[in-house]
């Protein structure tokens, strides 16, 4: 799993004013309103009009598939035989400008061994001006399925190659992931495993777990929200929406923040690409 100490988006609306004359009777009435009510009306006006919008283009869309992307907790289930799927996200630390991340990952499962899905990830981590780049290749297997107690259980594993480190090797990551549906809409997810890393030239062994769940709002939207950790090391949480456009295309914002040290909070968008 990837470290995601990493910088927040400011957000807020910029203060509108009145730039001309309002001439109709609907804009003198407007215009006669104190300065205050004028910029809570206009505020809610935006409000409404974006609101509906939003819906507007949901109505429009159809649901593609959760799970995977940014989201550290991985679920039982891997790609139909054929099919692939290209992830990209950056994440961006809130209170540090410059540190922040980029990973482009790829996976697949062939139809000749419909039951295994093969990929890599490539990441480039910035922090204080100092850059890592790291390759991961991952190999993931779907141990059992039953669709009729909606269960999915599967088991991965993923080594790590750091590009510009003395010791090119720099860890390996064992999960089992377990998948459960117990209604249509919804979709918990549990994750085991073992990780092996460098830290500073020392190796560690340490256990890790993950819980989280997947939340269908609406045909085309669905929120998910995690906690995961190592033993002895990094605590986290991490949530969002996902937006499905269309049947191959998602869209996400995460919003994540770690339980241990500073505390850093961080600010992720990333898309999916299926094919």
């Amino acid at each position: 799993m990837y470290k995601k100490h990493l910088p927040q988006r400011p957000d807020g609306f910029a203060k509108y004013r009145l730039q001309q004359h309002q001439k109709s009777k609907s804009k003198s009435s407007l215009h006669a309103l104190p300065l205050s009510k004028q910029r809570a009306l206009r505020r809610n006006l935006i409000f409404i009009g974006t609101t509906l919008g939003v819906v507007l283009v949901l109505s429009l869309i159809s649901k593609a598939y959760a799970a995977g992307g940014s989201y550290v907790v991985d679920d039982g289930a891997i790609n139909a035989p054929g099919e692939c799927n290209i992830d990209a996200w950056h994440t961006a630390n809130r209170h540090h400008g410059s540190t922040h991340n980029e990973t482009l990952s790829a996976a697949c499962t062939s139809a000749g061994v419909p039951w295994l899905q093969w990929g890599a990830a490539v990441a480039r981590a910035t922090a204080e001006g100092d850059g890592e780049t790291q390759v991961s290749p991952q190999l993931k297997a779907q141990l059992w399925s039953r669709e009729d107690l909606g269960i999915e259980v599967a088991a991965s594993a993923t080594a790590h190659f750091a590009l510009n480190r003395q010791h090119t090797f720099d860890g390996a990551d064992l999960s089992i992931p377990f998948t459960w549906q117990p209604l249509e809409a919804l979709r918990l997810n549990v994750n085991a495993g073992w990780t092996h890393a460098y830290d500073g030239g020392e190796q560690h062994h340490r256990l890790t777990w993950g819980t989280g769940f997947e939340y269908d709002v609406a045909q085309s939207l669905t929120l998910i929200a995690e906690r995961y950790g190592q033993e002895g090391g990094d605590q986290a949480w991490q949530a969002g929406p996902r937006v499905h456009v269309g049947k191959n295309i998602d869209v996400d914002l995460v919003v994540g923040r770690s339980l241990i040290g500073d505390r850093h909070q961080w600010l992720t968008t990333g898309a999916t690409l299926r094919f």
